[in-house]
């Protein structure tokens, strides 16, 4: 069974202070990342809509239920 999530904890003092200087520090993407990255993007767009046409084409095939997904 799982364990309950914990609550955030609220930061004060020095850890609120470090915590917000850490946010604001920018840390710029390397154009190799990026291209990495969207690369990644591409290639999940890709095959969700692959895997959308199937839906679809099974539904077109079944009057419009796709039988690989019990309906509720």
């Amino acid at each position: 069974m799982a364990l309950p999530i914990r609550e955030t904890p609220i930061l004060f003092g020095e850890d609120a202070r470090r915590f917000l200087a850490r946010m604001n520090e920018r840390q710029p993407e390397t154009p190799e990342a990026r291209a990495q990255r969207l690369r990644d993007y591409e290639e999940v767009q890709k095959a969700f809509e692959e895997g959308m046409a199937e839906k679809r084409a099974r539904e077109a095939a079944n009057g419009g239920i796709d039988p690989w997904f019990k309906q509720i």
